[in-house]
Formats: C-alpha cells, sequence, structure tokens
C-alpha cells in the first residue's frame, strides 16, 4: 500500500507502508496524510522486508530512498522514527532551493526566531513547548530559508522528543496530542508530537527572521542570556548549515540576510520560567 506525506514544501510517497504505522501518521499529520494522490511526487520511500525468514523471525525492514539505502536495516518497530529521519535525509541531501539550517523555527506576530543548535541541546523540546502554547513552529529540525533573502517557510512535521523531554512535555502539556513512544532506536526512546492540523498549516506563509538564538539545556542551571556578535552569530549558522557549501554565493547571502535582520543570543536554561517573556519580546 502506498502512502503520502504532504508536507506543503515537499511530497513523499512512501511505497509499501505498513498498517501498523498508518493510524500514527494520520495521528501526527492529519490532513497531511493521503492528500491530493494526482499531484507530482518529490521523494519516493520503499518499505522492504529485508527477507522472507525475517518476516516471521525478528522482523526487519529497509527503508530504499529512490533506490538508495541510507539506513541500515532496523527492527520493524522502529518504523516510525526512521521514516521522520529519512524525511529528514531527503531534504537535507536534496534540496538546493533553499538554505537549510539544522534548527528550530518558532513564530508568532508574523515574526520568526530560528534556534540553532547540536542535537542534545533541547531546541525540538523548546519548540514543542512553544508551539503547544500560542507559537506556530515552522520545524522543530530544520530551518529553510528562501535563498538570497530573510524568509523562512514552513512544513507541516509533528516535532520529535527524545527520552526525557518526552516526560517535559507530558507533564507541562498533558493535553498535548503524543504519538506512542517508540523505544530502542539508537537516539533512544522517541515520540511526535501534532502541533497543528492541515487547516492551521494552511494560514501560515512565509516570513522574516528577527532573532536567532542558540539554546543549550543544561541540568540545574538558571536561566543565563547572552548578546552574541553578529559575527560570531554568522559563523555559528555556517555551521548549523547542511548546504552552505553547495549553494554557495546564495548562502552568503542568505546568511548574510538573516544577519542583517535579526538580533543574536546565546542562552542556557533548566525550566521554562521566564523564558516565554524573553521569546514574546523579540517578535514583539
Amino acid at each position: 500500500m502506498n502512502s503520502i506525506l504532504d508536507l506543503g514544501i515537499y511530497r513523499f510517497n512512501i511505497e509499501h507502508c505498513p498498517k501498523f504505522i498508518q493510524p500514527s501518521l494520520r495521528l501526527l499529520y492529519d490532513d497531511s496524510f493521503d492528500l491530493h494522490p494526482d499531484k507530482p511526487i518529490d521523494f519516493h520511500l520503499t518499505v522492504k522486508n529485508t527477507s522472507f525468514l525475517r518476516r516471521f523471525i525478528k522482523p526487519q525492514v529497509s527503508i530504499y530512498i529512490d533506490q538508495q539505502r541510507p539506513f541500515h536495516p532496523l527492527k520493524k518497530n522502529l518504523l516510525l522514527p526512521s521514516l521522520e529521519w529519512g524525511l529528514n535525509w531527503c531534504i537535507a541531501s536534496f534540496d538546493f532551493n533553499h538554505l537549510l539550517i539544522h534548527s528550530s523555527v518558532i513564530v508568532k506576530n508574523g515574526k520568526a526566531i530560528i534556534c540553532p543548535a547540536q542535537p542534545g541541546s533541547g531546541k525540538s523540546t523548546l519548540a514543542t513547548y512553544f508551539g503547544l502554547n500560542d507559537w506556530q513552529v515552522y520545524s522543530d529540525e530544520m530551518a529553510i530559508i528562501g535563498l538570497n533573502s530573510n524568509r523562512v517557510r514552513p512544513m507541516h512535521r509533528p516535532a520529535s522528543l527524545k527520552n526525557k523531554s518526552i516526560d517535559v512535555i507530558k507533564t507541562l502539556v498533558p493535553e498535548a496530542t503524543m504519538s506512542p513512544i517508540v523505544y530502542g532506536t539508537h537516539k533512544g526512546d522517541i515520540a511526535h508530537v501534532k502541533l497543528m492540523t492541515r487547516a492551521e498549516y494552511n494560514e501560515l506563509s512565509d516570513v522574516e527572521v528577527v532573532a536567532v538564538v542558540f539554546p543549550k539545556y543544561q541540568v540545574g542551571s538558571q536561566l543565563n542570556i547572552k548578546k552574541v556578535s553578529q559575527t560570531d552569530g554568522f559563523s555559528r549558522l555556517v555551521h548549523h548549515a547542511f548546504n552552505y557549501n553547495v549553494v554557495g554565493e546564495d548562502g552568503f547571502n542568505t546568511i548574510k540576510s538573516v544577519v542583517d535582520s535579526s538580533q543574536f543570543f546565546g542562552i542556557g536554561y533548566s525550566s521554562y520560567d521566564g523564558l516565554s517573556a524573553f521569546f514574546d519580546e523579540l517578535v514583539r
């Protein structure tokens, strides 16, 4: 069975999409699941059993992307987060029409804040918290910026949480719509959170970046906010960009546009107390 995921900017066809993950995909993607099946597809993913015997004994599957297999075979129960990582791989590997930055993106009052960070810094948890508290999340993982501009584009996707972050969001926002937890991936335990419906996504548009915040979750720390220079901010954006070396001069011009329109900060935190006031001030 084939399934379509329409992220707004990109469209994916998942061939042989197993029935057992389709309820989670429908839950998380809302009407973006199997939307406009006759429209062109950007990326084709195929889920295959690794062998006939593996269908019955410790079932394993492989994900193929346009006939490539970028990931090792995996246990069948780990398929949902692996598909999400497969979507990321496609975008980061083949989109050269935008500058892609490893960053969450939150929006309020028509203004965007991007939060670039290394894995484990808390950017997805931060974005999820704000997305469940009156902000719009354009992405929890990847800022997609139009070349030679400072305008960031929205994707319709769930946020991904790992390990302790799952319980953090469950405690702070118990009514959040969350997929079943997938235990034992190479990144730990994973759950996904629905942050908007397709109808809500359709109301979004490209917006300008007005601030760049480099977050770092630090257990037991007080809220610590430091101004970052534009020079340092520029180099750190380059560091977090997936395709800066590929898009060349357009990438330089894009980051310059973001730098020219943005304030830069680094923040350390261990709780969300005080964060809302700080972020709200940036988008007034």
